[in-house]
């Protein structure tokens, strides 16, 4: 965690002189939080960041007035540049709000901000409040978090700031914003700063949802889709990317996701009669069996989130294709199958996460495919993941038992 107050800890040199950078006050930029600095040797004023979130492994420095920006080249476009160009060009827009809830009272307080422009990485953020809650019980945790995430605040923490900044505007700089979460802060007498990990770990998602990871004792299960209608589960990249301009393509994407799906679930009915079949996830085009459970929505909301935790916990099994849309099903269910699309290799496990301590049985129930995996293929190695799932946690564990939690 980095201190904030009653000083800055924050080191840095000068990308004008090299001269040593001097702290003056923060900036709450919304994604970033910031350094306001000035050089000792040229006087420059320079923004920087504190290694939170993603720029706790690519960190920039911004001179304002040359409009300059230092920092890693390779992730310039979408987390360096936006840095600069929303302090260049900041929103006044008065309506950005923050909510203040106030849950117990403490003098120190580490402070976790979870604003960003993309829902997984808000909610990964999110996450670092378990281990501060458990490592940590002396300073108050406050939860600088999107409203469409106050649902998922944990009990145990301090206090609750929500803001009403939508992702599409997450990466712009909020002057006022920044005003209000500074008028807070002077409440207390030491600050910190969450360094937020983009993937943490050793969490436990029913401290978050209020619901229980899968029973694999439970004879009653499902077998989960998560329905996708921006990437869908079509190989040709391009046909998508055309897909998301032409509503006539689109349709015949979805249809041919609808036929895809239908076939696995078939073919899965048959070896497993008493499961239930459910399909889940954001989007409600094209029709299925009455066989099949349709639990998809137009848009989320606070409750429709807990019910579909419910039903992802439900689940044996989920499958779906790679995206933040994996989070939360494979937070709760008993294990999954990732489809990956050629291009999100690099990106492979940052949408899983993981409940599992022990490698080997991760390796069992957290998969990743080929999103050109063929629905015969995809069937066998489905049925065999459930089918085997018991005999082959006793071998891997060495004892004969029912199967826990």
């Amino acid at each position: 965690m980095i201190q904030i107050k009653p000083s800055i800890e924050y080191k840095g040199d000068c990308p004008r002189c090299s001269g040593e950078l001097v702290a003056l006050k923060l900036l709450w930029q919304g994604i970033h939080v910031c350094a306001v600095s000035e050089c000792r040797s040229c006087c420059a004023e320079i923004v920087a960041d504190l290694k939170v979130g993603q720029a706790f492994f690519t960190p920039y420095m911004v001179d304002v007035e040359k409009g300059l920006l230092t920092g890693d080249e390779a992730q310039c476009r979408w987390f360096g540049t936006p840095l600069l160009e929303s302090l260049q060009h900041p929103d006044n827009d008065q309506n950005i709000s923050l909510n203040v809830e106030k849950i117990s009272n403490h003098s120190k307080v580490i402070i976790l901000n979870c604003i960003d422009f993309l829902y997984g990485h808000a909610l990964l953020k999110l996450l670092n409040a378990d281990a501060h809650l458990r490592e940590t019980p002396d300073l108050g945790l406050i939860v600088i978090v999107p409203r469409y995430l106050r649902w998922m605040i944990p009990k145990g923490v301090a206090e609750v700031w929500s803001v009403n900044i939508p992702l599409a505007k997450a990466r712009s700089f909020y002057p006022h914003l920044n005003l209000l979460i500074h008028f807070e802060c002077e409440r207390f007498d030491e600050v910190y700063v969450s360094p937020a990990h983009s993937h943490p770990q050793k969490f436990d998602i029913s401290r978050f949802t209020d619901v229980e990871r899968h029973d694999f004792s439970s004879e009653r299960f499902r077998i989960t889709f998560i329905w996708r209608e921006d990437r869908p589960w079509f190989v040709r990249r391009i046909w998508i990317r055309i897909g998301r301009r032409l509503s006539v393509v689109k349709s015949l994407l979805l249809a041919w996701q609808n036929f895809k799906v239908t076939k696995l679930f078939s073919a899965l009915r048959a070896s497993f009669p008493a499961a239930e079949f459910t399909i889940a996830g954001l989007g409600t085009a094209t029709a299925f069996p009455t066989w099949v459970e349709d639990r998809r929505v137009d848009a989320y909301d606070d409750e429709k989130e807990r019910q579909l935790c419910r039903v992802y916990s439900e689940s044996r099994l989920i499958i779906g294709v790679h995206g933040s849309n994996m989070l939360l099903p494979s937070a709760h269910a008993g294990m999954t199958i990732d489809l990956m699309p050629d291009d999100r290799w690099p990106n492979m496990a940052q949408d899983m996460l993981y409940q599992e301590t022990d490698s080997r049985m991760a390796a069992y129930r957290y998969r990743y495919l080929p999103l050109a995996t063929k629905v015969s293929a995809l069937t066998l190695i489905a049925n065999q993941q459930i089918s085997g799932w018991s005999w082959f946690k006793n071998a891997m564990t060495g004892r004969i038992e029912e199967c826990d939690r």
